[in-house]
């Protein structure tokens, strides 16, 4: 590999929503091990707690962790205020959280499928994303605020239903508030993630594994990394180094753009 990055976030705050689990914990340990000040989300609160506590131990900045369903905007708006009661302000938000409905199509799907995938992955990001802008705005921060889209807001085929609607979404709400919030000297971009290994990913794996037991999920894992054109799944560490570029002083001139974090799973 050419090149060797080191990040320091020290004093530092951030808040990554949807961070117990998968990439978003990912993100939050990335941040953490940089010395940042994190913010942990989750619904569960025994889960942030356990997960902050762990984190904490990661570097020299503070984790905490704060319960909050990011679907319902009093919630939002207790997490951005808890964060900076806790941390005086916040320099970065990270929009992680979401949710991938199971419809059979979309003319079959319930209305409400509809309303809780918006709620959570469009939503939630825009609200946060609005609030903490405010904050920073007020505060006279030259901030970072990064969303979590994916390959399936891009592809217009495919069984994505609303998951995929949700993040084509997200793609127009990063271009259109970055460029409004640029003056202000907060740069808004978003990490575009494709198969990534996670415990849902894994589970997928162990699923099919138990239909075809001539092989393993291990296997099954591998076959789908080397598919990549890269020959490798994505890893949650590989997203925390996309956002750890993206608010850091090295990408000072990205503003409102989409990194793509799939070992080519774009080219296909």
């Amino acid at each position: 590999m050419v090149g060797h990055t080191e990040y320091d976030y020290s004093g530092e705050s951030a808040i990554v929503t949807g961070s117990t689990k998968g990439i978003g914990r990912g993100i939050a340990a990335g941040l953490a091990e940089a010395d940042a000040n994190v913010v942990v989300n989750a619904r569960d609160e025994a889960e942030v707690e356990a997960v902050a506590e762990e984190l904490g131990e990661a570097g020299a900045g503070e984790v905490v962790g704060v319960a909050a369903d990011v679907g319902d905007p009093k919630s939002v708006e207790r997490l951005v205020e808890r964060a900076i009661d806790t941390f005086g302000e916040i320099d970065l938000l990270v929009n992680n959280a979401a949710v991938w409905p199971d419809e059979p199509s979309l003319v079959d799907a319930p209305l409400g499928d509809w309303d809780a995938t918006m709620d959570v992955n469009v939503r939630a990001q825009y609200y946060a994303s609005k609030l903490v802008a405010a904050h920073m705005i007020e505060r006279g921060i030259e901030g970072s605020i990064v969303n979590h889209t994916s390959q399936a807001g891009d592809r217009r085929t495919g069984p994505f239903g609303f998951y995929g609607i949700s993040k084509t979404s997200i793609n127009g709400l990063t271009w259109r508030m970055a460029q409004e919030l640029a003056e202000h000297g907060i740069r808004m971009n978003a990490i575009s993630t494709d198969v990534t290994e996670t415990a849902q990913t894994r589970h997928e794996a162990e699923m099919e594994a138990k239909e075809h037991p001539e092989k393993t999920a291990e296997e099954i894992l591998r076959e789908r990394g080397e598919k990549r054109p890269i020959g490798r799944l994505g890893q949650p560490s590989d997203l925390a180094d996309a956002v750890l570029f993206l608010a850091s002083d090295r990408a000072s001139y990205v503003v409102g753009d989409i990194l793509r974090v799939s070992g080519g799973g774009n080219l296909e």
